[in-house]
Parts: C-alpha cells; sequence; structure tokens
C-alpha cells in the first residue's frame, strides 16, 4: 500500500477509549500499515470463571471494493474488539448499523464520492442500544440515508449510553426524525441534519440525560428540534445554523432546562423559537432569529425563562409573543422590523397581520 493511503487512513486519538496500534503478526495482513483480520479471527474462548472470553483486533478496515475481507461495516463491528476502531472507506453500504458496544466508527476522508450508509426500507441507519449505559460510541464523518416514507423510529436511533456523532450527514425519512435521542448522553457536532419529521427529535425521560447539539446545519425538516414533553433531559443547543424548516426551528416542551446560545435560526416557516407548555428552566441568549414566518419567539405556556441579549429581527409575526399571565425575564434584546409588533390583538385576532 503505498504513502498515500497511508496518509488517508490516519489513528484518531480519542478521550473516551484508550486505542493502541497492534503489531501485525506472521500470519496477519495488513491494509494501509494496519493490520486486518479474516472474519471472526482474534476470538478466543475460555476464562477463568469458565465462561467466553471474546477478543479481536483493535482496528479492522471496512472496504466495500477493495481487497480485503471486510465488505460490511456489520461484520466488522461483530469482530472487532471492544473499544476499537472500525476504518470504513469510500463507497456505498446498504446496511442497518446496530451498535451495544464502545466503538469508533470512522468514515475515510480521502479522494471519492465518501462513506455512504443507505438502510434498507423500514430499518434505521443506525440504531445505539447497548446494555450497558456506560458504553460510548463515536461516529464520524459518514454519510445516512433513511428511504423515503420509511416506517423506522428514525435514521438515527440511540437509546442510552453516551454517543457522538459528528462530522455526518443525516437525510431522514421525511415522516420520522432524522435524529431520535431517548436516553443517555448524547452530543450532535458539525452535522448537516435534514429531510425528518424532525431533525433532532428529544425525548430522555431520565432526568440524569443530557444532549448536546453543537455547531450542526439543521434544515429542510418539518420541526428543526423538538424538545419532546415527556423529557427531563437538560438540553443545550449552541452555536447551529437551523434553517428553512417547514414548521418552528425549535420547540420545547420538556421538564428540563433548555439552553439556546449563539444560534442562526432564521427563514423556518413557523416561528424561531417556541417554549411551549412544560418549558420552565429555558434560557434563549446571544441569537440571531430572523425572517421566520410565525413569531420570533413565542411563549404559550411556559412561566419561568429568560430571553435576553438575541437580535429577532424581521419575523412575520411578533418579536417576542408572551401568552398574558407569563412572565420570562425579558431583556436587552434588538427588535427591529418585525410584522406583528405594531398590529393590534383584535387585528391579531382576526388575521389581519
Amino acid at each position: 500500500m503505498n504513502r498515500t493511503m497511508i496518509n488517508r487512513i490516519t489513528p484518531i486519538a480519542a478521550g473516551a477509549f484508550a486505542i493502541s496500534m497492534m503489531a501485525a503478526s506472521a500470519n496477519a495482513q495488513s491494509l494501509g500499515g494496519f493490520p486486518i483480520h479474516e472474519p471472526a479471527a482474534g476470538t478466543s474462548t475460555g476464562s477463568s470463571s469458565g465462561g467466553t472470553n471474546r477478543k479481536g483486533p483493535m482496528q479492522i478496515i471496512v472496504d466495500v471494493n477493495g481487497p480485503g475481507p471486510y465488505k460490511t461495516i456489520s461484520q466488522a463491528i461483530d469482530d472487532v474488539a471492544e473499544g476499537g476502531v472500525v476504518y470504513v472507506m469510500h463507497g456505498v453500504y446498504n446496511e442497518t448499523i446496530s451498535l451495544d458496544k464502545s466503538i469508533f466508527i470512522q468514515g475515510d476522508r480521502g479522494p471519492g464520492s465518501g462513506v455512504e450508509i443507505s438502510a434498507p426500507m423500514n430499518t434505521p441507519c443506525l440504531k445505539f442500544s447497548p446494555e450497558d449505559g456506560t458504553k460510548h460510541a463515536v461516529v464520524a464523518n459518514v454519510q445516512f440515508k433513511a428511504k423515503i416514507n420509511s416506517s423506522a423510529n428514525a435514521c438515527i436511533d440511540v437509546d442510552q449510553g453516551v454517543f457522538t456523532l459528528k462530522e455526518s450527514d443525516v437525510l431522514g425519512s421525511g415522516i420520522r426524525p432524522a435524529v431520535r435521542i431517548s436516553g443517555g448522553t448524547v452530543m450532535l457536532e458539525k452535522n448537516r441534519i435534514s429531510a425528518g419529521s424532525e431533525g433532532v427529535f428529544v425525548a430522555q425521560q431520565h432526568s440524569l440525560s443530557q444532549s448536546f447539539i453543537i455547531d450542526n446545519k439543521i434544515l429542510q425538516n418539518k420541526v428543526g428540534v423538538d424538545i419532546a414533553s415527556g423529557s427531563r433531559a437538560d438540553v443545550v443547543i449552541a452555536g447551529n445554523e437551523i434553517f428553512d424548516n417547514l414548521d418552528s426551528g425549535v420547540k420545547s416542551s420538556g421538564y428540563g432546562a433548555a439552553k439556546l446560545i449563539g444560534n442562526k435560526i432564521r427563514n423556518n416557516k413557523g416561528s424561531g423559537v417556541i417554549l411551549d407548555k412544560y418549558a420552565k428552566l429555558s434560557l434563549v441568549r446571544y441569537n440571531e432569529i430572523a425572517q421566520n414566518s410565525g413569531d420570533g419567539v413565542a411563549v404559550p405556556f411556559g412561566v419561568n425563562g429568560v430571553i435576553e441579549d438575541n437580535d429577532i429581527v424581521g419575523n412575520d409575526g411578533l418579536s417576542i409573543f408572551v401568552r398574558e399571565g407569563l412572565e420570562p425575564k425579558v431583556t436587552n434584546n434588538f427588535i427591529e422590523n418585525n410584522g406583528g409588533d405594531n398590529c393590534s390583538k383584535r387585528d391579531r385576532r382576526r388575521g389581519r397581520c
């Protein structure tokens, strides 16, 4: 394998894993300087307790178009050791990825069309559902595609554990969430998330769960980010561009704290931000909320919360709608050219503005 290939496949140091290079044995094959194994190689049985102690290689390379033994990501996931790395070469992989162990899946960054995981009809693109909630999976530089009108719960479906998705594309089915988070601790960073009923749907019922939605582009969904009414998790939504969604940019109805900081929320067909029902610990700060078809920020039910230091400009509805009797802290916002601000309540009720 030439020097170019070696440079294209670089080991990544992740704090969640202690990943060390394995020396190729006399009988091992290698690709790009990394050892590869025949499927199921490196498995040993027997332990001091009489059970099965499964081991495997720490690195496996998958290449649907190449000469190696691994043509599917699923087979590599089965064989790789706990805490190991699966490197995926560019190509289209028609499969569902099921994860229940600590693992790093790294898509190829070299020349080519990238890594595409295309899920079969009515199945998720990737599901992370470990029995042990301390398991940590990291997935980077992969494009996920759900089938249009697929009835799977989501393209990316996280039940529990610690999960990180970064620098990837997620295209939903149009009728289900692109990313669904129902438990665990989740980091979404620098992804492009589109074509879902919700771009990100958060329904974490445990109060110790957390979601961090950071520096993503979330577009062309029905709702950009939806924190469901049954969710008790704390959710941080920071530094994202949330735009061109068919309804609201962000809707929060959860019991936990929702922190919206430094986002650009624009050109959505509903309101920019809705703090609904049980959203009582919300912070909306330093956001640009502009050119949305509804209100900039709407508070139809939430009580406690802070809305401050935002630029709220050019929305068709009110800059900030607060239902009578509610008292969120609203301070130091820059407000300009919002269509509903000069409209009387009577005219709004009659749909005149």
